[in-house]
């Protein structure tokens, strides 16, 4: 068995752990009932949850600049550049890099 699917294999068993793990926080028993939807967070209300967390912090000056000037480009190129990007192919996959880099 390739490492590949070694892999797959130990995620599929994590996520269906996980999902276990929720139905039983969720009080449901049977895999096939899904738990009553939660209330919606207010969206300020997330981000500065999120911020306290340390999960997201504010945009940088070149950050801010540079959506800027995203926000500037006419839709027709940001679809396209949206379209390339897409079909960007790296070696080794980007998916891999970050799998490596949490080690």
């Amino acid at each position: 068995m390739s490492t590949m699917e070694q892999e797959l294999g130990e995620l599929k068993g994590r996520v269906e752990r996980l999902e276990t793990t929720v139905r039983q926080l969720a009080g449901v028993t049977s895999p096939d009932v899904s738990p009553e939807p939660t209330p919606l967070v207010d969206q300020a209300q997330l981000l500065t949850w999120l911020k306290n967390e340390g999960l997201v912090r504010e945009p940088t000056a070149e950050e801010r600049r540079l959506a800027g000037e995203w926000d500037a480009l006419p839709e027709e190129q940001k679809q396209e550049h949206q379209r390339l990007m897409r079909q960007l192919l790296l070696d080794p996959p980007l998916s891999q890099i970050i799998s490596e880099n949490r080690r």
